[in-house]
């Protein structure tokens, strides 16, 4: 009855905030963990290790494998990130990662974009699919995750592969298609290709559009995007789909920094070279992001000279939309 005692009173701090607690360290970015709950450890799941001491994040992992089938219960974890220099010590706290965690943990704003994988996690803490206001595209959804706005639908196929439609096209009669491609995505950067066609069979009119992002860290806080668009239109003088409608009038390149707010909303503002025109412009924007409705409000201008105010000038730019 005593042996009991004291072993409850050794693993209960665990067994109240932890699903597991690390057992060894193999190497220097691999240590083995003991369930303490049971849970659902699988390999390739994301998990978090928190100091068992002073209860800061000390590294972010991923599950390797399970060590011995025949006695479940003790993993290999590969160490992705070390937060602030900390190093991992036997008996820290280990965590599988999900949107709670990332809440009840403060997770910081980078760090919860790289921890965030799949369907179920709020869009808040996964890379924007959608810029809204810069009429631009972002990285791929999720399988099986739609993005709807009033301009555009998406659809995740796959985790790397996406499409989507162009709602203000179609009402004019454009029939049209775009694809979307995740070509690479770890914690130093991510790379997204895209594409769209749009035919209107009336007036034998075409459009056509390639671009891409790369998405480069700084810190926790702030990422950089840098992004190109590439609008071929043979017709444009009299094409409605990109005059009538002001959609991708231009081909332009742009780099957008990417803020992150505590309550993971984004600040997004940076400069905008237009290719046709062979002027600046940029923008700034506010996004509120729950867990699946966006809106986003900014200025934005085609070429800082001009001090108008007006779709040659500066104007606002305003957008709502949903993912889930």
């Amino acid at each position: 009855m005593l042996r009991f005692f004291v072993l409850f009173l050794v693993l209960f701090p665990f067994t109240v905030f932890a699903q597991g607690v690390v057992k060894e360290i193999h190497s220097s970015n691999e240590v083995f963990i003991e369930i303490v709950l049971p849970t659902e450890f699988k390999k390739d799941q994301k998990v978090l290790i928190t100091g068992q001491a002073n209860k800061k994040l000390v590294a972010l992992g991923t599950i390797r494998s399970e060590i011995d089938p025949y006695n479940p219960g003790i993993f290999k974890v590969r160490i992705e990130e070390l937060f602030d220099n900390h190093l991992v010590l036997v008996g820290d706290v280990v965590e599988v990662v999900n949107y709670k965690t990332l809440r009840d943990m403060n997770v910081p704003g980078f760090n919860s974009l790289t921890l965030a994988d799949g369907k179920s996690t709020p869009a808040e803490f996964q890379e924007l699919a959608y810029f809204g206001v810069f009429t631009s595209e972002g990285h791929t959804l999720e399988k099986h995750e739609v993005l709807i706005s009033p301009f555009q639908v998406q659809y995740g196929v796959t985790n790397d592969f996406g499409v989507k439609v162009v709602n203000a096209l179609w009402f004019d009669g454009y029939a049209n298609l775009g694809l979307k491609y995740r070509a690479l995505s770890n914690k130093y950067a991510k790379i997204t290709l895209n594409t769209l066609g749009a035919y209107k069979v009336q007036q034998q009119d075409w459009i056509g559009q390639f671009g891409g992002v790369i998405t480069v860290p700084s810190n926790s806080k702030f990422q950089n995007h840098f992004m190109f668009t590439a609008t071929f239109d043979p017709q444009y003088n009299d094409s409605r789909a990109t005059k009538d409608l002001g959609l991708f009038t231009y081909s332009d390149i742009r780099s957008i920094t990417e803020y992150i707010t505590d309550d993971w909303d984004r600040i997004l503002y940076g400069p905008v070279y237009n290719v046709e025109l062979q002027t600046f412009g940029g923008t700034v924007s506010y996004m509120w992001i729950w867990s699946t409705f966006h809106i986003s409000l900014g200025l934005a201008t085609k070429d800082f000279t001009n001090l108008t105010f007006g779709p040659e000038g500066y104007y606002y730019v305003f957008d709502a939309f949903w993912r889930f």
